[in-house]
């Protein structure tokens, strides 16, 4: 590895490792992120329990619970920096590129977390059969990157306005609209529906690379 890249990659987990201490110490976003989680599905769970959901509706169901989780916690990766004032300390001492695969890793992590407990709840409560594990575990990781780049890049901006609560969903929600319109196709296969999951992790995968480009070339101006 070449030194410019040891010292961003050096950067780039001192963010990552900031944010999981801050996470630590008061676990407030990972609260709040996992409480929804868990709650949605069990209040679907006893609304829904003398219907039975398609494969494609509960993928369709499943990605919405688990974007309004992120809606919830996942802003407050800029929220708390400008709040606290160390935003300012964060652009004098990392390049933005590092803030940026920083926080999408810590947004990523808490994604994750937060569904080990959040997807195993939905399937059963919802009486979800999975034929394809594979698959939802590619879509999972698949959808989790998406949202995570999304609410760094998105979440920058809307950190710094007024209505920080309501403007990121607003932004998020029909940028991501597509993309997760297509998760929930692919999870629906997972599920045992009847379609071809190929053009869907096909554009899943489109989608996470735009986002990595828009990241890349556009968080900087969004930063300073």
């Amino acid at each position: 590895m070449k030194p410019n890249s040891q010292v961003f990659a050096k950067a780039a987990f001192a963010v990552f490792q900031k944010d999981l201490l801050a996470e630590w110490r008061s676990r407030a976003t990972l609260g709040a992120v996992a409480l929804f989680s868990l709650a949605a599905p069990i209040t679907l769970g006893f609304s829904l329990a003398q219907q039975k959901l398609t494969p494609e509706a509960q993928g369709a169901l499943l990605w919405s619970v688990l974007f309004f989780a992120a809606c919830i916690g996942l802003p407050r990766a800029f929220v708390k920096e400008e709040e606290s004032g160390t935003s300012a300390l964060l652009r004098l001492h990392f390049g933005s590129d590092a803030v940026f695969w920083g926080k999408a890793a810590g947004q990523m992590a808490l994604l994750m977390v937060t569904q080990l407990a959040a997807i195993p709840t939905f399937i059963l409560l919802l009486g979800a059969r999975v034929g394809n594990v594979p698959l939802l575990l590619a879509v999972t990781v698949g959808g989790d990157l998406g949202l995570a780049l999304s609410s760094t890049l998105i979440g920058a901006m809307a950190a710094q306005a007024r209505g920080r609560g309501a403007l990121f969903p607003a932004l998020a929600a029909p940028i991501l609209l597509p993309f997760l319109a297509t998760l929930g196709v692919a999870t629906g296969a997972a599920f045992g529906a009847r379609v071809d999951s190929t053009n869907a992790l096909m554009v899943v995968a489109a989608f996470d690379l735009a986002l990595v480009g828009a990241g890349v070339l556009g968080f900087e101006l969004v930063w300073k």
